[in-house]
């Protein structure tokens, strides 16, 4: 048989080291407690044995120097003084009335156009089909029988095909010289 290499042996794990905190209060102490140390501690002073940080950190050499003020100049332009208003209430203040200006009353609308006769009697064929299918359908016509929903949808389609045909079609010639129809390509 061949010979297997021989599989190195794994580590033994040790045990994690204790925390400073640990050390102190033991391993049993809770994040509450910890917390409730380091505020009552806040305020305590660290002697320069036991201190963590190096000597070149120490702020105490550097408290805010006083800087030399200089006497303020007299200024190059002198403006005038302006008295200032006094403070206004704004619950108390009120804005003063202009009789000039009342509420907005807007122009009387032009008048409606002229219909012509083909429009109307569309019109009354549209709604009088409606009216003729829907009476036909709860049974108050009976000398008309059946014929009542076909005479309604008759008027319906002729009303509706009347006003669909008689719509405005503006042609391209007539229009050109409308300003109001904008840029025409």
């Amino acid at each position: 048989m061949a010979d297997l290499p021989e599989v190195p042996e794994e580590p033994t794990k040790q045990a994690p080291e204790e925390t400073p905190a640990e050390a102190a209060d033991g391993p049993a102490a809770s994040d509450d407690e910890l917390f409730a140390q380091l505020v009552a501690g806040f305020d305590t002073p660290v002697d320069d044995e036991a201190r963590s940080w190096p000597a070149a950190e120490d702020l105490a050499d550097l408290a805010p120097q006083p800087r030399p003020r200089q006497a303020p100049a007299e200024p190059l332009i002198k403006l005038p003084m302006i008295q200032a208003i006094g403070p206004v209430d704004p619950r108390t203040w009120t804005p003063e009335e202009d009789p000039d200006e009342d509420h907005f009353v807007p122009p009387p609308p032009p008048p409606l156009p002229k219909t012509e006769a083909v429009t109307r009697l569309a019109i009354t064929a549209v709604v009088g089909g409606i009216a003729l299918i829907l009476v036909s359908a709860l049974g108050y016509v009976p000398a008309l029988g059946g014929m009542g929903e076909v005479l309604g949808i008759a008027f319906f389609i002729g009303g509706a095909g009347t006003l669909f045909a008689r719509m405005r079609d503006e042609d391209d010639e007539d229009g050109d010289d409308d300003p109001h129809r904008g840029a025409v390509v």
